[in-house]
């Protein structure tokens, strides 16, 4: 598996651990497809098994044993069906690796500060003259 496939997939179990399957896609800036929505959703409402195995990693999402379980039903459906790569790395690509851009918002630094050993005030001064 490619290592930015590795990637994706885990980032997409800590995603499932933290919001679950129905939430995942919520904070997106743009929209997944249909079809890749319904392949993850089909990937733990195909059975039993795998359902129960989200669910025990809600649960327990900070539990490595539940979570490597949720990895591994992403996992073999990509040995299963290589058409799902095509599907985890459109989700990657728009949930994981999109950027944010703020409008109407202040006091927001998207770069590096440096003070030079001095102190940085961001924001208003409240109640400072």
């Amino acid at each position: 598996m490619e290592p930015i496939t590795t990637a994706a997939v885990v980032l997409l179990a800590r995603q499932l651990a933290e919001k679950g399957l129905e939430k995942v896609f919520e904070t997106t800036g743009e929209e997944v497809s249909k079809n890749a929505i319904n392949w993850l959703k089909g990937l733990f409402k195909k059975d039993e098994n795998t359902a129960t195995e989200l669910i025990e990693l809600q649960q327990k999402p900070e539990s490595p044993a539940r979570l490597n379980a949720v990895k591994a039903v992403i996992e073999r459906d990509l040995e299963d069906n290589p058409d799902s790569e095509t599907y985890l790395k459109e989700i990657y690509q728009k949930v994981f690796n999109s950027t944010t851009n703020f409008t109407n918002s202040k006091n927001i630094n998207t770069g590096t500060l440096n003070s030079g050993g001095g102190s940085i005030h961001l924001g208003d001064s409240y109640g400072n003259k």
